[in-house]
């Protein structure tokens, strides 16, 4: 009987380039967080999630909002109900107080001015805080909840240090080739399941959409503005308490006691506002130092793995290299095994006679 040909070269040569594969896999895995700078942008990344996960948490965002009602409601009143009413016993009109308020108290003036814009300006940060906390949370735990940020880069990188090394080890020492491309395939396949089993793709969606919301408040021209209104709340804050309240409590006859109570009485929200715009201030002045002490780190966290920046580009830049290493491995192995057999020579037994 004939012997079937010896195809071995034929199956050596699809293993070595599935082990040439398995190695280019691995390098673009080493190459990609290092040419993208995501060790430096991940550890950005931290930096700002940190900072800000005081001010994402629910006592704090509901205080924010607490915040927003009394200084709403306070200018609501002051401009509605207080100062016609000091106007009438200062015989003036409202606007002849107000101007009167702007001349000798230009803080104040200011501040009452511009009260209508740098509500709704701290309104919208204050809500699209509260409407990403979710979203914040998410992505605080990337890539775990007790690994850091700055593991993202050893995530790729370990994996594709073994499976370069696997795919040159294979290419090197072809009689180990099944072997290495079984191992192979396992670091894939490890690395498709973790993935997988740490809800990485939702945690990058929401990473995306937080990214997206907070773009705005991380404008320059709206960190200036930020900036800008809480300096004309912090001197509007000083002036009123200090200078402007016990102006109109001479100008009325009046002791500054005696003014106290009657908005206390007559003018309960300006009340209210007077005696908690300093902590209030404190904590304005809290968020707009954390929005500007961290623009960089916005910038760098929202440029991964470039710019424009997306996290779930970057779930994918693992996931896909992830299950192509371990498809490579498993193909592979499979083909040689299936056709293994074919390729060797067919053994005559012995005594046989050639037909």
């Amino acid at each position: 009987m004939r012997a079937v040909p010896d195809n071995q070269p034929a199956h050596s040569r699809i293993r070595r380039g599935a082990l040439l594969a398995v190695a280019v896999i691995g390098a673009f895995l080493i190459v990609l967080p290092l040419a993208t700078s995501l060790p430096s942008k991940s550890a950005a990344s931290g930096t700002m999630m940190a900072a800000f996960r005081p001010q994402m948490s629910n006592a704090a965002l509901a205080q924010g909002s607490a915040d927003q009602q009394t200084m709403s409601a306070m200018a609501q009143q002051l401009n509605a109900g207080m100062i016609p009413a000091l106007a009438a016993q200062m015989h003036m009109t409202p606007q002849q107080l107000s101007a009167y308020l702007a001349t000798n108290y230009p803080s104040v003036g200011k501040g009452m001015a511009e009260f209508g814009s740098i509500l709704p300006f701290f309104g919208n940060i204050q809500s699209t805080m509260a409407a990403q906390q979710q979203n914040f949370q998410q992505a605080d735990q990337i890539p775990t909840g007790f690994l850091a940020p700055t593991t993202m880069s050893v995530l790729f990188i370990i994996p594709g240090a073994l499976l370069l090394m696997l795919g040159l080890l294979g290419i090197a020492r072809p009689r180990y080739a099944r072997g290495l491309l079984a191992a192979g395939g396992a670091v894939g396949l490890i690395m498709a399941i973790g993935l997988l089993s740490v809800s990485m793709y939702g945690k990058a969606s929401a990473a995306d959409t937080m990214t997206s919301a907070f773009k705005p408040i991380f404008a320059t021209q709206n960190v200036q503005q930020a900036r800008a209104d809480t300096n004309t709340v912090q001197a509007m804050s000083t002036e009123f308490t200090q200078k402007a309240l016990p102006g109109l409590a001479t100008a009325l006859h009046l002791a500054p006691a005696q003014l106290a109570g009657m908005m206390t009485k007559d003018f309960p929200a300006v009340a209210a506002g007077v005696t908690q715009l300093p902590a209030i201030v404190q904590r304005m002045q809290t968020a707009t130092g954390l929005i500007e002490g961290n623009v960089d780190n916005f910038n760098q966290s929202a440029s991964i793995p470039w710019s424009p920046g997306s996290m779930v580009a970057m779930f994918w830049f693992m996931m896909i290299p992830a299950l192509l290493a371990a498809g490579l491995g498993l193909t592979a192995i499979g083909f040689t095994r299936r056709h293994g057999a074919l390729m060797l020579p067919t053994r005559r037994p012995h005594g046989a006679v050639h037909s």
